[in-house]
């Protein structure tokens, strides 16, 4: 039986104190210290539409970033703002909530990006965080947008991301199992999260995001980006980077159920033997590692960007599929698939001029992180070597391997004083832990795989990964 849409936001917040109340007693076995806990960050993903009441509970159900049923008031709005994209944030969405869902907009107090119905959720207080100040919103504008179908609640006080807006209300604290009165900092969209986790902070630095989906984001200099933009148009998307960065430029793009497919893999290839998941889930990503590059043909298909659906069967998520390959090589294949799909999005961007210097990687689906996929150990060495190889440059793990939610901490930092402005925050969770070299020697072959990926993603019309440019 399908769950009522309505739970949507308070799913997300039933998950989040379930995963605070696994990760403080996680803690307290492993650490004999009390824990100091300073300030908690919120990110999340985005242009994602949050109806909420005064307390930050769901009123309605959440109109995920992939929604489009708003895209003509995306048009309407970008005649009258001047800008498009994630630059006009969800106020497209609410437009078409408030017309098309009254019952919904009557009963919400406030329409909220995901991270800002967070944010009020613990702290009573709602703000509209952004990263940049081209999202503001001028009084002329707001008047303008308020008599074409838009009302003050898409518009709480502006504020820039790890702002303190206020501290952890004692109801929220009970659910978490925290102490009240912990700082609250203003937050932000998952992929600058992972922007400033991993450190961006100048050019030729990237990362590649692997996680449920996946993404990739490096830093370069407005005039790069536009010679970018212009070389390559609609392959990459482009916006500003956090404020405290300067003026650069953040270029990449998002890929739907890369993490999926490699979940889906594990989940088929071990339903028959729950009781051995653990032993087995070991066994199968150590023989994946064992493979060369390529996995001997097996290639895993490349994901529409118009989202993730189960595959029906092996032959619907991979292509080359022959009578020698082994459960080891569906693994090792949609382990390369994601990288790959990372490796064609910015292989072309590079050959432009585009400056890689290294790629961050973050996640359990690039081997940066361990996750319950490989038995919650982290991958072996061959599976992060491939990145570097396919890439052509050096991939390195830092000492926070799961860039979003170093974002958020440094967000948590900067709204508790422990540090003085986010860009210094950024580089003190961004510390690089392992950095490994591509093997040169896998020059020709990377070159052959890109190839036939490249066309796999020609015949799906899958050319790029950029959802659109800012």
């Amino acid at each position: 039986m399908r769950r009522p849409a309505r739970a949507a936001a308070d799913t997300w917040w039933r998950a989040i104190c379930a995963a605070t109340r696994e990760a403080l007693a996680l803690a307290a076995v492993q650490s004999a210290d009390a824990i100091d806990l300073r300030g908690i960050g919120v990110d999340g993903h985005g242009p994602s539409l949050t109806p909420v009441r005064a307390d930050g509970s769901a009123a309605g159900a959440a109109l995920m970033w992939r929604d489009r049923r708003s895209a003509n008031d995306e048009v309407a709005l970008q005649a009258i703002l001047g800008r498009s994209g994630w630059l006009l944030g969800e106020l497209p969405k609410a437009r078409w909530l408030i017309r098309e869902r009254p019952e919904v907009a009557a009963a919400s107090t406030w329409l909220l990006s995901s991270w800002d119905a967070l944010t009020l959720r613990l702290s009573g207080v709602a703000v509209s965080a952004f990263w940049d100040p081209a999202r503001s919103v001028s009084p002329a504008q707001r008047s303008t947008l308020l008599a074409a179908g838009l009302d003050e609640r898409a518009f709480p006080p502006e504020v820039f991301p790890g702002t303190r807006i206020g501290t952890l209300l004692p109801g929220p604290a009970a659910d978490l199992g925290l102490p009240a009165g912990i700082p609250i900092a203003a937050g932000m969209n998952d992929g600058l999260a992972a922007v400033i986790g991993a450190g961006l902070t100048k050019p030729g630095l990237g990362v590649d995001v692997g996680g449920t989906a996946g993404g990739v984001a490096v830093a370069a200099t407005p005039a790069v980006a536009a010679r970018m933009s212009a070389a390559l148009p609609g392959r990459l998307w482009s916006g500003p980077a956090p404020a405290p960065f300067g003026d650069g430029v953040i270029l990449g793009g998002a890929f739907a159920g890369t993490g999926r497919l490699l979940e889906w893999v594990v989940t088929e290839l071990l339903a028959n033997d729950p009781a051995a998941a653990l032993d087995r889930r070991a066994e199968l990503f150590r023989a994946a590692a064992a493979l060369s590059l390529g996995a001997d043909g097996l290639m895993a298909k490349p994901i529409p960007k118009l989202g993730w659906n189960s595959p029906r069967s092996v032959d619907d998520a991979f292509v080359g599929g022959a009578a020698q390959h082994s459960a080891a090589h569906l693994v090792r294949a949609a382990i390369e698939g994601g990288a790959l799909a990372v490796a064609h999005l910015i292989a072309p961007a590079i050959e432009a001029g585009l400056r890689v210097d290294e790629m961050r990687l973050s996640g359990p689906a690039t081997g940066a992180a361990p996750g319950p996929l490989s038995g919650g150990e982290s991958l072996f060495a061959p599976l992060i070597q491939l990145r570097a190889d396919l890439f052509g440059v050096p991939v390195v793990i830092g000492q926070n391997s799961e860039a979003s939610a170093a974002g958020a901490a440094a967000l948590a930092g900067v709204a508790a004083g422990s540090f003085a402005n986010l860009r210094e925050a950024s580089d003190a969770v961004a510390t690089p832990a392992l950095r490994v070299e591509p093997n040169q020697q896998a020059h020709d072959r990377v070159g052959d795989l890109l190839h036939r990926y490249g066309s796999l993603s020609s015949a799906t019309g899958e050319s790029g990964a950029g959802r659109r440019e800012d």
